[in-house]
């Protein structure tokens, strides 16, 4: 069957792939290459080609273009040219250049796995409305990943061929289990010895926990922290309820004393958008600004895990959280050009593969998407999972997508069926509706997160979450890119 399969496609690709003499008009100058667009107005149209290079054309120029009657004395012309939309009659050198540009997009499935996520404990003490985890009690030990299974999943990591290796703490709440993290930084340390690979270790955490005796060693580390600020008090205390309290003031006492004792960039933290969050746009921003945060990240609600038996209760239509998404990026634009720095990451991360030919380090917007082929996820109980959605199903009664134990050596887990299938269905240039979309390149397919919602990996494109979602962020980006250049060149730079 599986041959059946492989055969069907290899034919599809060839019909579909030519060389370059096949589409070839003796009686045209020029040759064009794939490229998809989309009208942003009756005249206006935005081309994008397959290594993301866009132009902003008018409808009568599209016409000429396709139609092989665009003049080849035109700046129109020499511009798609340089972009790669096109080749003259005699440019030998043009498929070479479009094809090292699309080798450098697609370069991270050279990689394996850069980012290794260790769920090492489901204690937590906060109860948050949009948890996605099978969150358990502070004193449920059994919940904690033993050392022999971090040791192995350290090896695991040590294993792929990716140079550039982030291990990051997660739960539960990670802090909770401080010492397992002091064994797997030590152990990691000890194996790099041999490997001498980049080595960063983050910790996403309440700071609800946090001591000096951690800190001292995240510092010796240099270990970074990931936090949660869902804004004004009111409104975290709300989305986030803890035992320990206000769990608003623990969180800024943590994050006063992370950057006391280690600096202000060694921390980051994001906000994940509620119902409750939409009418305070504004307030949201301010609180990250009066903090000293320099990034914020307005992150959606991913419906998954034990986050559906909330959904009534905090989600929202992907229409209303465009709308406060439009609101909330103008007062940012605002702020920087009213001189202070504060980048929106969703936007970042669009405009990097808006404006750079870099390849994507965002899991989400990889094609093939990045679930085992970027992000192994370690959970506490020793099996090892493509992605966070994955290891949630499977605290749901769903184990679909477990690859295996971490006691398997890597390439058993990454050549295993279930990645298999993964691949085949997280290809965006072959799903329907996704292969002529002109934001095609910049975004990717989560067959997992389409599993999760629909029963289904390839999903419902005109029912999805993260299309809607997607689409009209990048059109709205693209409207506001010409008068907000300076902001957005600023955000892909980091600001320097």
């Amino acid at each position: 069957m599986l041959r059946c399969v492989k055969h069907g496609a290899n034919r599809l690709m060839r019909n579909k792939f030519k060389n370059k003499a096949y589409f070839a008009d003796k009686d045209k100058d020029y040759t064009l290459f794939p490229f998809n667009f989309e009208r942003l107005s009756q005249d206006e149209v935005l081309i994008v080609n397959a290594v993301g290079e866009f132009s902003f054309i008018q409808d009568r120029e599209l016409q000429e273009l396709v139609a092989g009657e665009l003049p080849t004395d035109t700046e129109l012309y020499q511009e798609l040219k340089r972009k790669s939309f096109l080749a003259g009659s005699e440019d030998s050198y043009a498929l070479r250049c479009l094809s090292a540009k699309y080798r450098q997009r697609k370069s991270f499935l050279s990689g394996g796995p850069g980012l290794h996520i260790f769920v090492i404990t489901l204690r937590c003490g906060n109860s948050c409305e949009y948890c996605q985890a099978s969150r358990k009690s502070v004193t449920s030990s059994q919940h904690d990943m033993s050392q022999e299974t971090a040791r192995n999943a350290v090896d695991r990591v040590f294993e792929s061929p990716n140079q550039r290796i982030t291990i990051e703490f997660q739960g539960g709440e990670p802090l909770l289990a401080f010492d397992l993290i002091k064994f797997i930084v030590d152990y990691a340390h000890e194996k790099n010895s041999v490997h001498g690979k980049s080595l960063v270790f983050v910790i996403a955490t309440s700071l609800q926990y946090i001591t000096d005796e951690m800190l001292d060693f995240i510092k010796l580390h240099s270990i970074q922290i990931s936090t949660s600020l869902d804004g004004p008090e009111a409104l975290h205390n709300k989305n986030r309820p803890s035992s320990c309290g206000n769990s608003y003031q623990s969180t800024l006492a943590g994050i006063r004393k992370v950057r006391e004792a280690i600096g202000d960039e060694a921390i980051a933290a994001m906000t994940t958008i509620t119902k409750d969050s939409l009418p305070f746009h504004q307030e949201i921003v301010d609180e990250y600004v009066k903090h000293g945060f320099h990034s914020i990240f307005l992150r959606p609600l991913n419906m998954y895990g034990f986050a559906v038996k909330r959904e009534s209760k905090v989600s929202y239509t992907s229409a209303e959280y465009f709308a406060f998404y439009q609101k909330s990026l103008q007062y940012i634009i605002d702020i920087n050009k009213a001189g202070y720095y504060l980048d929106e990451v969703t936007a970042s991360l669009a405009l990097n593969n808006m404006l750079t030919g870099r390849a994507v380090g965002y899991v989400d917007l990889r094609s093939p998407c990045g679930d085992g082929t970027g992000v192994l996820v370690y959970h506490y109980n020793g099996y090892v999972y493509p992605s966070d959605e994955a290891r949630m199903l499977y605290d749901m009664g769903d184990n679909k997508f477990c690859l295996g134990s971490v006691e398997a050596p890597y390439v058993e887990l990454i050549s295993s069926d279930v990645m298999g299938e993964i691949l085949m269905s997280g290809v965006a240039e072959s799903l329907p509706a996704c292969a002529y979309c002109a934001y095609l390149p910049y975004c990717g397919a989560n067959p997992i997160q389409n599993y999760s919602r629909t029963g289904d990996l390839g999903g419902h494109r005109a029912k999805n979450d993260f299309c809607n979602k997607q689409k009209p962020l990048y059109r709205h980006l693209f409207s506001l890119l010409e008068e907000n250049k300076d902001v957005f060149t600023s955000w892909v730079t980091r600001g320097k």
